[in-house]
Parts: structure tokens; C-alpha cells; sequence
């Protein structure tokens, strides 16, 4: 069982905040997933969203089953969430973003430790 998933078990759902850490205020950077800001946090505030602007959420051992990511657009233009790579967004294309309105929010819940279900915020 990876480490994620034993905190998990051991913790439960807050495991991502005992292996990612609580809250950051990021900027988003790069148009591509390569380019992407790296969500290190299991909430990630977006401050600065250039066009087309993204982050990237994280892969396992970061992550694991049934943790979940929650990322908020504070920045002035639409944000472009993308899954790790080779990972799909609620089945989902693999590498294809999530996009997220200004001043909207969306929580990720990691299904494997590459792929995610997303909520997206209306």
C-alpha cells in the first residue's frame, strides 16, 4: 500500500493536509500543462492568473486515493487546472484542463494518485 494511502487509512481524509501541507497563495504560470505552477498544497489560492495561464495538481506519493485539492481563482483571468501528467479530469481526455472562472472555485478529489474527479464551481 503507498504512503499516501496508509496516512490515509491511518488519519482519514485529511491525509492531504498531513502530507501536502494547508493553504498557499500561488501564481499560475506557463499555457501548458509542462509550464504548469505545481500545486504543492492541499488548498491552493490562485492570485495571479496571466492568459491562459495554469497550475498542475500533484501526483502520487503526494497524493493518494481520496484526497482532495482545493483550488480557488482569485487572479483576473480564467485558470487552467490540469491533472498530472498522463491523468484525466473526471474521465476526461488524459492531459486535458479543467478551466475555472475568476473569482470561482473547484475541488479535486483524487481517484489513484493520477486521476481526478473535479467539481467545478458555477
Amino acid at each position: 500500500m503507498p504512503l499516501g494511502s496508509q496516512i490515509n487509512a491511518a488519519l482519514g481524509s485529511q491525509a492531504a493536509l498531513a502530507i501536502l501541507g494547508e493553504l498557499a497563495s500561488i501564481s499560475a504560470a506557463g499555457t501548458t500543462q509542462a509550464t504548469a505552477t505545481a500545486i504543492t498544497t492541499a488548498i491552493a489560492i490562485v492570485t495571479t492568473t496571466p492568459f491562459q495561464g495554469g497550475v498542475r495538481l500533484p501526483i502520487t506519493p503526494a497524493v493518494s486515493a481520496s484526497d482532495r485539492i482545493h483550488v480557488a481563482n482569485h487572479g483576473a483571468n480564467d485558470l487552467f487546472v490540469y491533472p498530472p501528467v498522463g491523468g484525466k479530469l473526471s474521465n476526461n481526455t488524459a492531459n486535458v484542463p479543467a478551466r475555472i472562472a475568476q473569482k470561482k472555485s473547484a475541488d479535486f478529489l483524487c481517484i489513484d494518485g493520477t486521476n481526478y474527479s473535479a467539481a467545478l464551481g458555477a
